[in-house]
Parts: C-alpha cells; sequence; structure tokens
C-alpha cells in the first residue's frame, strides 16, 4: 500500500506530521540498515537505500523516520549525516518479538501530532466526519491533510496495537511548519561515558572524581568537560534539543557570565 501523498513529494501547511505510516517507516528503517549497514549516510545519498531520486521525496520519507525516533542526525553543517538512532538499532537488533513491540509502541506515540490524538481520542477515536471537523476546524488542518494525518494515524494505531492503557512518551520531535522536526542532538558523551538506561534511573560517576549526580527519569547528558583544574560541568536536557535550544543556552550563558562580571566588579570596588 502506498503512503499519503508519497507521489507528489507536497505537502500543504497543515500541522506537521509523518508522511507515511508507522509499518511503513519500519520497512523503510531496515532497507536503510540493510544498504547503509553500521556506517553513516550523507543526507543527499539517503535515497539510495530506497531506490528513490526525488529528493523532497526522499527528504519527508527521512524526515518521517526521525517523527519516529528511528533516524536521527549526527554532527552539524557539512559534516551532518543520518544514522540509525538507539531506537532503531534496538528493534533491528532485538530476537524477541516483545522487545520489538516496545519499540513499537513508544514509537508510535513519538511524533507530536499522533500522541496529541491519541491522548484526546484513544482507542475508539470518533467518526470520521467529527474527526476531520475538529481537525480542520480547531487544529489548522487542510481538508487534504486532516484526510492524509487520519490515514497515517489509523495505521499507526493499528500496526503499534495500541490500547487505552498506553501511554504518550517524552515527545522528542519538533512541530516546524514545513514539517522537517528540528535535528536530534547527537550523543556528546566521552568515550567510556556510562549514559542512563531509556526510561530509568541510573547513577553517572563524575569522570574528574567529584560526587555522583543521580540522572532523573526522561533526562539525559548532553555533554561534560573541564572548566579548570578543580572544576568540571556536566549538561544534562530533558526533551528535544537542537540548534535554537542550543543557541538560547549560548545567550543564557552569557547573561550569567555579565552578572558575574558585575559581581566582581563591584567586589573589587568595595575592596
Amino acid at each position: 500500500m502506498t503512503d499519503t501523498n508519497e507521489i507528489s513529494g507536497q505537502r500543504d501547511r497543515s500541522p506537521a506530521f509523518p508522511v507515511v505510516s508507522l509499518e511503513t517507516a519500519i520497512g523503510k528503517l531496515t532497507e536503510f540498515e540493510v544498504h547503509f549497514k553500521r556506517t553513516a549516510a550523507r543526507p543527499e545519498k539517503v535515497g539510495d537505500a530506497w531506490s528513490i531520486k526525488t529528493k523532497a521525496y526522499v527528504d519527508r520519507i527521512s524526515a518521517a523516520l526521525r517523527y519516529f525516533g528511528l533516524l536521527e542526525y549526527q554532527g552539524a553543517g557539512k559534516d551532518r549525516s543520518i544514522v540509525v538512532s538507539e531506537e532503531g538499532r534496538k528493534y533491528l537488533r532485538a530476537h524477541q518479538e516483545e522487545t520489538k513491540q516496545q519499540v513499537i509502541k513508544a514509537a508510535a506515540l513519538r511524533p507530536k501530532q499522533i500522541a496529541k490524538f491519541w491522548d484526546e481520542w484513544g482507542a475508539d477515536r470518533p467518526a470520521d466526519a467529527a474527526c476531520m471537523d475538529d481537525l480542520i476546524q480547531n487544529h489548522g488542518f487542510s481538508d487534504s491533510g486532516a484526510r492524509d494525518f487520519l490515514k497515517v494515524y489509523d495505521a499507526t494505531v493499528t500496526y503499534a496495537k495500541l490500547s487505552d492503557s498506553d501511554k504518550i512518551a517524552p515527545n522528542l520531535e519538533h512541530d516546524e511548519a514545513d514539517g522537517e522536526p528540528m535535528q536530534p542532538v547527537q550523543d556528546f558523551s566521552p568515550i567510556g561515558q556510562p549514559k542512563p538506561r531509556p526510561g530509568g534511573r541510573s547513577v553517572h560517576d563524575n569522570p574528574e572524581g567529584f560526587p555522583p549526580i543521580a540522572v532523573r527519569e526522561h533526562e539525559r547528558e548532553l555533554t561534560t568537560g573541564l572548566l579548570a583544574k578543580d572544576a568540571s560541568f556536566r549538561l544534562l536536557v530533558t526533551g528535544n534539543v537542537g540548534v535554537k535550544e542550543i543557541e538560547r543556552l549560548i545567550k543564557k550563558l552569557e547573561l550569567d557570565k555579565e552578572i558575574l562580571a558585575d559581581q566582581d566588579d563591584g567586589e573589587e570596588s568595595s575592596s
């Protein structure tokens, strides 16, 4: 079955959502792994795995897999590439069907729009006409966008075998108007640095010998490093962190730097 809008390569300005269902995305993930194996792929080469040459179509399929958390960006700028995510690898390497199903359920509820309406509709969604009116009148969908979303939504919920007991996982995608999720952050942890278990709690030993810090559920370590001989830092984040969030953090640190500088000037003048 061909998923919605796969031929046209274009979509209206409805809220962003994956252009293919999760079942199709899983198939594309497998093809990506077979073609590139465990190596990173340049964005312009990703279509080779799917025998697709139309760039717009390749970009939208790739974006859909990132929405579901199966692929992710690595690096930035000219060095940016696309790799299988941790969740994608977990699915591909799993031997137990139960493990695969856990990944599928989590992936199904990762895209923002699917999670939003699963929370509202649950396993027994209203009739198509009622959903169409709700999507168009209250949520900014066009007529065609609403129809396409319902197709992807229904196919994904059915494939994942979701029930009312399935909870919404922390959202990892960014709702951009053009349908492109924000670049997920690559793993900046030093080699050999232990990482928190997804969805669980862990304690990381500080590489510089400082007391361990508990990493709460849904937190992850973005980066660590030395500030001075007797000072180090660890940056813990939650949710999706991309270029915009990093830029805001830099501005925040620059403001803190100015405040500290003012304090130092005040101490010097008082002495």
